[in-house]
């Protein structure tokens, strides 16, 4: 292979900035860089072409105290930025130490802090742009990365040139091309060993399975990466395309969103899967679900229940809660719907809800109706000592194990007697005596029945 001049490697890096937008004339940019061979590359690429492009680069090197050699790394790192009047920033990152506080691996710690520390510089000192050394090779790594995890489309999009403030200059080229323009220079990079050693999924990959695949297609790192260039162009139509869909099913109300049944039916298959994740991942975030992962698995289960259930059915998933009530498909955070649950009780008893627009005809002796409008978080729970009770047809009020004794529940039973009730009532002595309080009224909308069954 012929080696790469550096004035070719330069212009080709500007050439792909430049179709990419990844910045335009004024621009400050802050660097990511460690002291390897990629990330020297980068800072170097920059100041040359600071000047020409009319750009302010800055960098940023964060000690994450994991190697003896790092303290030297970032001198060296900065040794460099002097030598050229780059402004440079040592953080400090103690991730031994938080990783073994937190449970999380020494990779997510790392990088979590990482990035914090540059997001923080770019923040404070007014930067547009943060730049880091991803090239061709992460590239196709990541794609295998998702890809044996069983990702979707969005997934196999791999690394983006642009996404947020993330700006990556250098994905068109492989690493032994960054390697030979950074040996035009008079600096010997860093060299991590961890990078040489198979101790995580990524390294196993870089390793042992990309040079695997090399056997039977040369060109394997070059392929990924035009696949991804492909998906990606293609997820961007999707979504575009999802985005329309949305508008006519979806309804995003204060703490819930809203899908209309029917109108969710008609969609194809593949948009259904997008759509729910979509509306799935928006609760998580809105309410700042740490470590919830929405599976494959934990979409069919939402879409079948959407597709083939019943009003009144519930089920969840990665902490979204999905119910079905009036045509609706409700998914909200946590295991209560304004009061509404479905729950198994000592293995014994389940409540099922459903809800109506209209009062039901028929109601079983296993079942109860409450104005939804009037009643708090209803739950299927065991009797209290302090809970009171008003019957219903009745004045005055009781204690509840009195009226339970009043109603011939034996006494070895009654601790364990369903009950259904929210914060503030009793509602229901299962299968026998309803309350005067919850019930319906001439004003009501929405009507809950209550079903109660034996298991």
């Amino acid at each position: 292979m012929n080696t790469m001049k550096r004035e070719d490697f330069i212009q080709a890096t500007l050439d792909y900035a430049h179709v990419h937008n990844l910045w335009k004339e004024g621009d400050r940019i802050l660097t990511a860089v460690s002291g390897g061979p990629d990330s020297l590359g980068l800072l170097l690429f920059f100041i040359e072409v600071a000047k020409l492009e009319k750009l302010t680069i800055g960098c940023c090197c964060v000690n994450h105290h994991m190697r003896e050699e790092a303290e030297a790394e970032t001198v060296f790192v900065s040794d460099v930025c002097k030598e050229h009047g780059i402004e440079c920033y040592i953080r400090q990152a103690e991730v031994p130490k938080i990783a073994a506080q937190t449970g999380e691996s020494l990779e997510t710690v790392g990088r979590n802090l990482r990035y914090k520390a540059l997001y923080e510089i770019v923040d404070t000192r007014e930067y547009q742009w943060i730049a880091t050394a991803h090239h061709a090779d992460d590239q196709a790594e990541t794609i295998l990365y998702h890809l044996l995890r069983g990702s979707g489309m969005s997934g196999l999009t791999g690394i983006h040139p642009k996404r947020e403030q993330i700006i990556r200059p250098f994905l068109w080229a492989t690493k032994s091309q960054i390697q030979e323009f950074v040996d035009t220079f008079p600096y010997k990079p860093c060299h991590d060993i961890t990078n040489d050693m198979a101790i995580t999924t990524r390294n196993h990959i870089r390793l042992e399975l990309l040079p695997e695949l090399k056997k039977y297609n040369v060109g394997i790192v070059k392929t990924l990466n035009q696949t991804a260039e492909i998906i990606r162009e293609e997820e961007r139509i999707l979504t575009l395309e999802m985005d329309k869909l949305v508008q006519q099913c979806v309804n995003k109300q204060p703490r819930k969103i809203l899908m209309d049944i029917k109108a969710f039916n008609r969609i194809p298959l593949a948009f259904k899967r997008r759509i729910l994740r979509r509306v799935m991942q928006s609760v998580i975030v809105e309410n700042q679900l740490k470590g919830k992962t929405i599976s494959f698995d934990g979409i069919e289960v939402v879409r079948d229940l959407i597709e083939h259930g019943s009003m009144g059915q519930i089920t969840s998933h990665a902490g979204v809660m999905v119910y079905l009530a009036c045509g609706k498909a409700e998914f909200f955070c946590g295991n209560t719907h304004d009061g509404i649950k479905e729950m198994v009780f000592d293995d014994s008893y389940e409540l099922h809800i459903e809800e109506f627009s209209k009062h039901p005809t028929i109601i079983g002796k296993n079942q109860f109706i409450l104005d939804a409008d009037k009643v708090g978080h209803i739950e299927l729970r065991q009797g209290r000592n302090d809970d009171i009770f008003f019957p219903k047809g009745m004045s005055g009020r009781k204690q509840l194990f009195k009226c339970m004794k009043d109603l011939k529940i034996p006494a070895e039973k009654r601790k364990n007697w369903p009950i259904i009730a929210d914060e503030n009532y009793v509602y229901w002595i299962g299968f026998l005596r309803g309350s005067r309080y919850g019930l319906p009224d001439q004003q009501t909308k929405r009507y809950l029945v209550l079903t109660l069954r034996s298991k």
